[in-house]
């Protein structure tokens, strides 16, 4: 069920970045911007796979336990990237103004 709602919230993130891109040129922004959603989806896909794949195989609470642990250093890993790259974006548009 997450799964679902996350597809479906990334779906229409791209889609009103395709609205909001107008102009000759633009193509190619969204073109590079659509590889960096779909690549930070795999990613989490991957991650939430690999969750899904440790829960199973938990014989204890404690597996349980350092499953969600793992899974939550990642996770946090993922979203340090993802800001490191939001704060390089601003920027950069900091020094076009």
């Amino acid at each position: 069920m997450k799964k679902i709602l996350l597809v479906v919230m990334m779906v229409f993130l791209v889609q009103s970045g395709a609205y909001a891109e107008e102009g000759e040129g633009k193509g190619e922004k969204l073109e590079k911007m659509k590889g960096k959603i779909l690549e930070n989806l795999n990613k989490r896909r991957g991650l939430l796979d690999e969750l899904e794949d440790c829960v199973k195989s938990a014989s204890s609470r404690e597996d349980m336990k350092s499953c969600r642990k793992a899974n939550k250093e990642k996770m946090e890993a993922l979203r340090g990237e993802r800001k490191e790259m939001k704060n390089k974006r601003k920027e950069k548009r900091g020094n076009r103004e």
